[in-house]
Parts: structure tokens; C-alpha cells; sequence
């Protein structure tokens, strides 16, 4: 997987974005939490302008980092659509698939998603828990308030990594 940055290649595979990722992570951390002292002129649309430019790099099909390394919330109402779209009880569909973590939240019992096919596609996109709906919540407008979100999930989605990155250089370099 080749993603290219503006003008220049920042990493060529997974592998070497996670070893990217990690190297950064404390800058980038301490970045995002320092950030709501940061006034930046256009924050949301800056923010958003850099998660459309990743989504036109990055294939997250291709990725599937996310799917592969971490788990959804899900809802009661994700529960009944998804075990109904499966043929199954809600109850059988907890039994097989879900259990709830130490702070209660409902999420997938193992990793890889059950739903990961083969070729990295969701099989039940179009039904799919809206927490991944939601992933990686760039595009939300409360970037600053979603940041110890985004600090989680630098080191497993390049698309986070990409906008937290443009952020960085976006106050410490203007660029």
C-alpha cells in the first residue's frame, strides 16, 4: 500500500506506518493535549479539508487496521439490527460474538471483527455498528474535544495519524 502525502511518500505499508506511529506518538500526544490552549484561526474547516485529503490517500480498504487491531461500542440498537440481519437472537448473538469491557461498553470478543473478510471489506457494511459509522471521528467538529479519542487511535489509523500530523505542521511549521 503506497500513500502518498502532498508530494512526497510517507510510508509504503502498514508495518511502516505503525513503526512511524509509534515514534511520534508522545509528540503527537502531547500535542493533542495541549491543543485547547492552541487558537487556530478555521480550526473545524482546516480539520476537515485534512481528513478529505486522507480519505483521497489512504485506502481504508486496504488498511483495515482498525477492524483488525480494535473493537467497536456497540448499541443495543447495533445489537438488534446486526443479529437480525444474521438470523439470530439477540441473546445467541451475544453468546457468539460480544461482551462487555471493564467500563461496561458493549465490543466484539475477539480481534480480528468476526465481519473482516478476506480482501479487508466489512461484510455487513451498509449495517455496520455505528461507532464504525463514526471511525476515526476526524470529521467530527469537536476535534479538540475528541482528542484523547484521537491520541487512542494514531498508532492504529493512518487517517488519524495523517490529520494529527497536518494539525502539528499546520502550528509548528504554517504550513
Amino acid at each position: 500500500m503506497i500513500i502518498k502525502f502532498s508530494n512526497y511518500s510517507m510510508y509504503l505499508s502498514l508495518k511502516q506506518f505503525k513503526r512511524e506511529a509509534k515514534l511520534n506518538l508522545k509528540k503527537y500526544s502531547t500535542f493533542l493535549r495541549g491543543f485547547t490552549r492552541r487558537k487556530v484561526k478555521g480550526l473545524n474547516s482546516k480539520v476537515k479539508g485534512f481528513h478529505n485529503e486522507a480519505y483521497k490517500i489512504i485506502d481504508c480498504g486496504q488498511c483495515a487496521n482498525c477492524c483488525k487491531t480494535m473493537s467497536p461500542a456497540y448499541t443495543k440498537a447495533d445489537v438488534k439490527r446486526i443479529s437480525k440481519h444474521m438470523g439470530m437472537t439477540e441473546d445467541a448473538y451475544w453468546k457468539k460474538y460480544l461482551k462487555k469491557d471493564e467500563e461496561g461498553d458493549i465490543i466484539n470478543r475477539k480481534t480480528p471483527c468476526h465481519f473482516l473478510d478476506k480482501d479487508n471489506r466489512c461484510a455487513i457494511y451498509d449495517i455496520r455498528p455505528s461507532d464504525c459509522r463514526r471511525y476515526p471521528h476526524t470529521q467530527r467538529k469537536d476535534f479538540v474535544f475528541q482528542r484523547e479519542v484521537h491520541i487512542q487511535n494514531i498508532e492504529s489509523c493512518p487517517i488519524t495519524f495523517h490529520v494529527v500530523k497536518r494539525m502539528h505542521e499546520l502550528v509548528f511549521e504554517k504550513k
